[in-house]
């Protein structure tokens, strides 16, 4: 049987324990990891040419395709991310997104193309500031592929798009 001491150390040291726990478990400003408030929310992504809405992603459906001609390359497309009620958004607009991108958080467009030798994406931003939201998909060969869009925030997935069909045609 613990004596008093003991038992009084004991409940001292749970106390503590749990109080240690329960702080780094807390959303306050001070944990060094951040809260996932301020991070943006995409639920969906569109991919945009000129006028025309080619593909729409909401959740995990995808409706629309990509399609490029050999030896043509597609593009600009732009990118669109859409919240959890549809809405349209970019990370950089305050009014959409939690999330700002300043000089110390970086947020930016990552594009995954499953086969590269069927078709690879060059990313707008080497274009021009106008094009950070964009990409070119180059064919390659004929055949189909599938690509993701990422969310990327400081290195980090905040969100990927499910796989969005590709095909590359030869020209008649």
């Amino acid at each position: 049987m613990l004596c008093t001491r003991s038992r009084r150390n004991l409940i001292c040291a749970l106390f503590a324990a749990c109080l240690f726990i329960w702080s780094g478990c807390s959303d306050s400003e001070d944990n060094p990891a951040g809260s996932d408030d301020d991070h943006a929310e995409a639920f969906g992504t569109a991919l945009i040419v000129g006028t025309d809405t080619l593909v729409v992603v909401n959740g995990n459906f995808v409706t629309g395709s990509l399609t490029v001609m050999l030896p043509d390359t597609l593009g600009p497309i732009q990118v669109w991310f859409l919240d959890e009620t549809g809405a349209w958004f970019r990370p950089e607009a305050h009014d959409h997104v939690p999330l700002a991108a300043t000089e110390e958080e970086v947020v930016e467009l990552d594009v995954r193309v499953e086969h590269p030798a069927v078709a690879t994406v060059r990313l707008g931003h080497e274009d021009g500031e106008e094009f950070e939201w964009a990409f070119y998909l180059n064919s390659v060969a004929p055949d189909t592929t599938t690509l993701r869009i990422a969310l990327l925030h400081e290195g980090h997935d905040d969100y990927v798009s499910p796989r969005i069909p590709v095909a590359v045609t030869a020209a008649r």
